[in-house]
């Protein structure tokens, strides 16, 4: 027997903020399935893709850099940065201006491959996207963002 919400005193159903967002949880959860199978195709889990777009866009980002960037914990990043060292995607340098601090550099390969990656993204971009007009993207974008600062101002606020 299922249970329902209007016997607890509130009904979910019907509320255009709650079905967005169930909405935009199940596409972006598609999006990660999709962006999972273009990247092993390739060579690379979603997150280490997800990292080397981010040191390849940051110009040699510090570790901690990367960690923020990705709301991602710091030993996290490294593990990552450990796995694409590995497979000869990154290096890690000494800050020229702070020997303290380590540089996450891409590598000869990466700036290589990074043609094969953006095609692979674009690959997912096409099917996701086919049927929505770049007007109805910019729009959606611009409410996503709204969204996104409303939470993140929230986070900051005593």
């Amino acid at each position: 027997m299922a249970l329902s919400t209007r016997s607890l005193g509130f009904d979910l159903k019907g509320d255009p903020r709650i079905d967005f967002s169930f909405l935009l949880g199940e596409v972006a959860r598609l999006l990660r399935i999709a962006f999972d199978r273009e990247m092993e195709a390739i060579g690379l889990t979603r997150s280490q893709w997800h990292v080397l777009v981010y040191v390849l866009r940051l110009d040699s980002p510090t570790q901690t850099a990367l960690a923020e960037a990705l709301d991602i914990a710091r030993p996290s990043v490294g593990a990552l940065i450990d796995q694409l060292e590995n497979s000869g995607y990154v290096s890690r340098e000494r800050d020229a201006a702070d020997r303290r601090v380590w540089r996450i550099v891409p590598t000869r390969l990466a700036r290589q491959r990074a043609e094969d990656f953006a095609k692979s993204a674009e690959r997912v971009a096409a099917r996701a996207f086919a049927s929505v007009e770049a007007d109805d993207l910019a729009e959606s974008a611009s409410v996503l963002s709204a969204i996104r600062d409303a939470l993140k101002s929230q986070e900051t606020a005593p």
